[in-house]
């Protein structure tokens, strides 16, 4: 049996996750006193792959909305990057970055942030996972 440390070790270097440490720690502690003789050591199995995201839970009226970006490892669903921004602050930024390019259709501009006034744009806009740099990136609206 892997020590408290062993274990909390292993979770900060990202092999498994929450779910899995607080499992073994509770074997950890419930494992018999030192009097009795040591079992053999079993390797720990590696955390289940994430789940993938849920469809979005109906929003109350009035709730605020987020833009959320999710970066996160693949193979043990830890996070590397969270980003998550206002809408109000995302409408904010298209309004004024429209005004310093030419290359944004202000109709296009015009047509997306109707959309998220409208309450349209909701749930996964974009989901990559990167299997090369082991990412899974995770763009969507709550």
């Amino acid at each position: 049996m892997a020590s408290r440390k062993d274990i909390l070790d292993m979770l900060a270097r990202g092999e498994i996750d929450v779910d899995r440490a607080t499992e073994l720690l509770s074997q950890a502690h419930n494992a018999p006193t030192p009097d009795a003789p040591p079992e053999p050591e079993a390797p720990i199995p590696p955390a289940p792959a994430p789940e993938p995201p849920r469809a979005p839970a109906p929003r109350a009226a009035g709730k605020p909305r987020w833009l959320r970006v999710h970066i996160s490892e693949l193979d043990t669903g830890r996070n590397r990057v969270k980003i998550n921004v206002p809408l109000g602050l995302v409408r904010l930024g298209m309004k004024i970055g429209a005004r310093f390019t030419d290359e944004l259709n202000e109709e296009v501009i015009g047509d997306v942030l109707q959309a998220l006034e409208s309450n349209q744009i909701d749930g996964t806009l974009v989901e990559v996972e990167d299997i090369e740099d082991n990412e899974r990136v995770h763009v969507f609206v709550e």
